[in-house]
């Protein structure tokens, strides 16, 4: 996944950290933020560990809601078996459940190859992306939209199935939620990442995980 992609879905989390806790600060917010981005640029294990959290979130919440959605497919189905496979009905059903069956195994294929590549990842950001990123960060309400639009059209590829889509897009349990959530499940165990968003950021953290 191209580092320029990373940093949209990195953008798209931040916003999000930011809009949970109605985060009214905006000078707070981009101190806050400049201090994230400075120990990124600083430590290269950081900018590595950022960098396999991020894909490993956008992979993983594509496979939250692909699996979601076979299976809601199957409940709606009925089905015959044919030489061995099952055959399920009405037939675009079928259609669609083999697309999405699909689209899971080419997901978790990605994911092993993350978790593969966890010790040796050499892949960072850029100090010159980490400066445009933080020069982004204080655009437009519509830019911002820009970036979660660019996240669906990256997972719809090769998933050409209404109730992925449209789950892809439910503002309490789409992709956008799906994303903020895993990635601070899959930041918790990082010693380093963990202090820098929770010590650093504590506000914003600290009054999201309290909701939950």
């Amino acid at each position: 996944m191209a580092e320029l992609f990373l940093l949209a879905v990195f953008k798209v989390i931040w916003q999000d950290l930011v809009k949970d806790v109605g985060y009214d600060s905006r000078k707070h917010n981009w101190q806050s933020l400049g201090v994230v981005i400075d120990e990124i640029r600083k430590n290269k294990q950081v900018n590595q560990d950022l960098v396999i959290a991020l894909k490993k979130c956008f992979y993983s919440s594509k496979d939250t809601i692909a699996q979601k959605c076979r299976e809601e497919l199957i409940k709606k189905s009925t089905f015959t078996q044919y030489r061995g496979a099952k055959i399920y009905k009405p037939l675009h059903n079928d259609k669609d459940i083999r697309i999405l069956e699909n689209k899971i195994k080419s997901i978790e294929k990605q994911l092993k190859k993350i978790e593969g590549k966890k010790l040796f990842d050499r892949s960072v950001f850029s100090p010159e992306q980490l400066e445009k990123l933080l020069k982004q960060l204080s655009q437009s309400s519509q830019e911002s939209q820009d970036n979660i639009n660019q996240l669906f059209e990256e997972a719809e590829k090769d998933c050409d199935v209404n109730i992925y889509k449209t789950t892809l897009r439910d503002k309490e349990s789409g992709l956008r939620k799906q994303i903020f959530n895993s990635f601070l499940t899959e930041i918790e165990p990082h010693k380093q990442l963990n202090r820098i968003f929770n010590a650093r950021t504590h506000l914003i953290l600290d009054r999201v995980r309290n909701k939950s």
